[in-house]
């Protein structure tokens, strides 16, 4: 059994928590520095999960657990390379497992993405949930249609955010400067568009229910595009997919554009993006009709445009260029999650942006297990670990949060949150800094 290790997990995320949750019981005489370059923990809890999904954010207090355990400290705002370089990290800890997640959006790779009113779902996410580093990305919606590219529950997400009035989203943490925005907009129409067919959607019978609910806009597809029962050998599979099917079936009979005000949210399928068009700004998308071959979206050459003013790409995430860090094919290069000797890589760094946030458990807990494997030995008594990098920001004039700084800026949010709110976020780090400041 290892002991004494000094260990950094770079990422306060769903997979750094179970990560940094699997050493306290099993390696409890570690010391763990969980970083985080947010001021706030937890990651795509707080910035990714849809606003009007607080249920699924209850997952937090599990992490609270583990955060006030006393060998485990939150060390937030504090960004590796921005604020201090991995290798002084692993010159200070036995271990470094990065936690960061997979922060770049994935390209389309067509002609016209760089024009404005083309967002990735990552920035729009970002933006709607007030993530700080995002408050100023703020999309234009004085428009009428918006096109959604993808089939999974991001951009099931992103269309029903866009259509949810404020009445609905009384009980949500929406982000202030997001509502104003969402609420005035005169937005008409919402296409979400995927490549491949109805039975291949990856979002949930829960998410895509949720379209039935929705107050002031009606749900539509196209019942051509509808199979059959689908049939498969993995017998949960084919429930969910039939389970989706009907979902689809249901929305058949209602007549494009007739929810409140003529508001509506088209669901297509078997069609690929080849160009964005316009001048500067978007002004529609060209797309080629798809059929399946052997499993397989292949393109008939046929092609029709959806005028739009507003583009958001659900089509997953990627890696981007990290100092000191081997990235391939949008992870981090690893084996099993091992990187290198003393670093690790857990969550979707390691492996892409698949599953669930519980997904992030098992793959976490394995990660740990092979770390601890490694350093049966123990750790080495040289190594710093978190004085080290209390002298490294006391240094560098860096202002770290502790866990309980986050507590009081917690307790704000939630107090501004009203009657029905859960929380109004900051969504400026000084504004946090200044309350933590303050209240000492």
């Amino acid at each position: 059994m290892s002991t004494g290790l000094k260990i950094c997990i770079v990422g306060s995320g769903p997979a750094g928590m179970y990560a940094a949750g699997a050493i306290v019981k099993k390696n409890p005489e570690s010391v763990i520095d969980i970083l985080d370059k947010l001021a706030t923990p937890y990651g795509l809890v707080r910035a990714g999960v849809a606003p009007d999904h607080q249920t699924t954010k209850n997952v937090t207090r599990a992490y609270d657990k583990v955060m006030e355990n006393n060998n485990v400290r939150f060390v937030g705002n504090v960004g590796l390379a921005t604020d201090v370089p991995l290798d002084k990290l692993r010159e200070l800890y036995d271990v470094v497992v990065i936690a960061t997640g997979t922060p770049k959006d994935r390209s389309l790779g067509i002609p016209g993405e760089d024009k404005a009113g083309v967002f990735g779902a990552q920035v729009f996410v970002y933006w709607y949930n007030g993530h700080p580093e995002f408050r100023e990305a703020v999309p234009d919606l004085d428009i009428e249609t918006a096109v959604v590219i993808g089939n999974g529950n991001v951009a099931l997400d992103v269309a029903r955010i866009l259509m949810r009035t404020e009445g609905e989203m009384l009980t949500s943490d929406l982000a202030e400067h997001a509502a104003s925005e969402i609420f005035k907009s005169p937005l008409k129409c919402v296409h979400v568009v995927g490549r491949r067919a109805p039975e291949n959607a990856q979002f949930s019978s829960k998410e895509l229910g949720e379209f039935a609910e929705l107050t002031s806009a009606k749900p539509y597809t196209d019942k051509t595009k509808l199979p059959e029962d689908f049939t498969s050998e993995d017998k949960k599979e084919e429930r969910v997919i039939n389970t989706n099917l009907d979902l689809l079936r249901s929305f058949e009979h209602i007549t494009p554009g007739h929810g409140v005000e003529g508001r509506s949210i088209h669901l297509d399928f078997l069609a690929s993006p080849i160009e964005i068009l316009g001048d500067d700004a978007i002004s529609g998308v060209r797309f080629e009709r798809n059929k399946i071959v052997d499993g397989k979206a292949v393109g008939t050459g046929e092609t029709y445009e959806i005028d739009c003013q507003l583009l958001v790409t659900c089509i997953g995430y990627e890696m981007g260029i990290l100092e000191g860090l081997p990235v391939e094919k949008g992870i981090i290069k690893n084996d099993e999650g091992r990187v290198a000797e003393g670093l690790y890589v857990v969550g979707w760094a390691k492996r892409g942006p698949s599953g669930t946030i519980g997904t992030n458990r098992i793959d976490s807990q394995n990660v740990v297990d092979k770390m601890l494997a490694d350093f049966e030995g123990g750790g080495d008594p040289a190594k710093q670990g978190p004085a080290g990098l209390d002298a490294w920001c006391a240094e560098k004039g860096i202002h770290a949060v502790s866990f309980d700084d986050w507590k009081k800026i917690d307790a704000e949010e939630v107090a501004r949150g009203g009657e029905k709110s859960p929380r109004r976020k900051f969504v400026r780090t000084r504004d946090m800094l200044s309350l933590v400041k303050e209240k000492g």
